[in-house]
């Protein structure tokens, strides 16, 4: 769908809704209901005590009404051989069993947790380390896990399922034989082929767990053929805002899991490709946007169908939405996302660097950080260019949202290079006399004295105004020269020196490096232009 051939093709264009639907009548809550109340269920069905056999029942039932009549949601064939590196055997009552090598056909649960306040000590008694692999090949006790960690080993035995994923006892964490990196990089298989995924969202720790009783049990009763909505369920509140869904990890592996059971701590939910179905058997269907996305199973194949201007839309809102999320290492940025990324440029056949589509090249670049601007994070060990908003901490957002009607530069003057770390492109200077004046976090270009543009810095110590690269230019009624360009502020890397006639010559040739974003009228930036590197 996506291919750089598209960028200037006229896409329908949804408006992105805001309110989900809410339903008593869906046939399947309906049968449940009567199934409920057959068996006599309905005095507890509460779910006060999310411990209790009519809690575990609604689960299962949840689960095996869409293993037989979500088709959508099924695990796709080409994954069927799919098999982690490692998952913990949970069926045997007496202990646990880290299990390795072994490629099954059988399910297997994901935990999604948030790992919380933790000592080097709490790290190395209860995660995976290269001390402690070869034990936990052999068993390891129940007790000695955390709540949140027994919690999930009861649901998943709870749900009739032997195999369970868990990040800090699958992975090695620590040592010689740490695969920490290579394992990350194999998310994006794990959470979408899993059975399930548990969302830990009532947990902000290990040791909190998520099915501790409810404090303010609802009273709710179930009724055959209910007359009314009696529900108060929030979803967008209890799952979007809780601390789960603030962890930058989390976010890949909400949008990657095929169907997911969140235990907040007012409701349970269960959401797949369907929708979304609350205990108390509360039918929620989304609207069409970023929800809609979020609960496509086969992740990202509905962006494929929804045409150019909603999945820059959708990708826009994903980059900001992640960009604020909460990181243990500010050095995660550029993996806590890696798998979700590399997914969806596999599926839009576009290529990606360093979080930028080529297809949506021109919305991409034009990232501007938020009021925080702290110095580029130390990659130590890889570097990440300055054109990436994963250089930087922080929030972002984009100063040109999806519009057909902007003309892009052709990829020879604008594009990746092969090595993957570099841009080439048209370096070009600020022109007709203009000025800037800082304005809050602003700088205001004018023209004598009207405003003709506006520029964002990423650092505040990095404020120049002399070379920028036009990203794109705004096809509207105004003449040429007033039409709007949408640039990159770059400066030459490592500064520039006089040389013996006065003049200032760049210390390494054609390359720069980004220092901010902004907009400026055509004519107030040369025609003229050098071909450059921007890194």
């Amino acid at each position: 769908m996506a291919s750089e051939s598209t960028q200037h093709h006229g896409w329908i264009h949804y408006n992105f809704e805001t309110s989900w639907s809410r339903h008593s009548s869906d046939k399947f809550a309906a049968k449940l209901r009567r199934k409920l109340l057959r068996h006599a269920f309905y005095n507890a069905l509460s779910f006060h005590l999310r411990s209790s056999p009519p809690f575990f029942f609604l689960l299962r039932k949840w689960l095996q009404n869409c293993d037989n009549t979500h088709r959508k949601c099924r695990r796709q064939p080409r994954n069927e051989n799919f098999w982690p590196k490692r998952v913990i055997y949970v069926g045997d009552p007496k202990k646990l069993t880290l299990v390795e090598g072994q490629s099954r056909r059988d399910d297997y649960l994901v935990l999604s947790h948030c790992w919380g306040e933790r000592t080097a000590e709490d790290k190395k008694r209860l995660c995976t380390t290269s001390e402690n692999y070869t034990a936990r090949k052999d068993g390891f006790s129940y007790d000695q896990l955390p709540k949140t960690f027994q919690d999930a080993v009861q649901v998943t035995r709870a749900l009739q399922k032997q195999y369970l994923w868990i990040d800090a006892l699958c992975i090695i964490q620590e040592g010689p034989n740490c695969d920490w990196d290579s394992q990350a990089k194999a998310m994006v298989d794990i959470f979408a082929n899993a059975y399930c995924t548990l969302a830990a969202s009532s947990a902000r720790g290990w040791g909190d767990g998520f099915l501790k009783s409810k404090p303010d049990p609802p009273n709710i009763r179930v009724q055959a053929t209910p007359t009314r909505l009696t529900c108060t369920c929030n979803f967008e509140k209890d799952v979007d805002e809780c601390a789960l869904l603030k962890r930058g990890w989390v976010l890949q592996e909400r949008v990657l899991s095929r169907r997911i059971i969140h235990f907040t701590s007012t409701h349970t939910y269960c959401e797949c490709g369907d929708g979304v179905l609350c205990e108390q058997l509360t039918k929620l269907n989304p609207p069409f946007g970023k929800q809609y996305f979020f609960l496509d199973p086969d992740f990202p194949s509905r962006l494929n169908n929804s045409g150019y201007m909603c999945t820059v839309d959708f990708v826009q809102f994903l980059f900001r939405k992640y960009s604020t999320s909460g990181l243990s290492y500010a050095t995660d940025r550029d993996v806590a996302i890696y798998s979700l990324v590399d997914r969806m440029a596999q599926v839009l056949n576009t290529e990606v660097r360093y979080g930028i589509f080529r297809c949506f090249l021109g919305s991409l670049l034009l990232w501007k950080r938020d009021e925080n601007k702290t110095s580029p994070i130390s990659y130590s060990n890889r570097p990440v260019p300055s054109w990436s908003w994963m250089a930087y901490p922080g929030g972002i957002d984009f100063i040109l949202q999806a519009d057909w009607h902007c003309k892009i530069p052709r990829a020879v003057d604008l594009g990746f290079i092969q090595d993957g770390e570099a841009l080439n492109i048209k370096v070009r200077k600020f022109g007709g006399n203009c000025r800037m004046e800082k304005k809050g976090e602003e700088y205001i270009i004018f023209g004598g004295t009207e405003e003709v543009g506006s520029l964002w810095f990423d650092v505040v110590e990095q404020v120049e105004f002399k070379y920028c690269v036009v990203v794109s230019m705004v096809w509207d009624d105004k003449e040429d020269a007033r039409k709007t360009h949408h640039i990159l502020v770059i400066r030459k890397a490592g500064g520039e020196k006089e040389n013996a006639g006065g003049e200032t010559e760049n210390a390494v040739g054609g390359e720069y490096e980004k220092v901010g974003v902004g907009k400026v009228e055509a004519q107030y930036v040369s025609i003229g232009c050098d071909a450059g590197i921007l890194w």
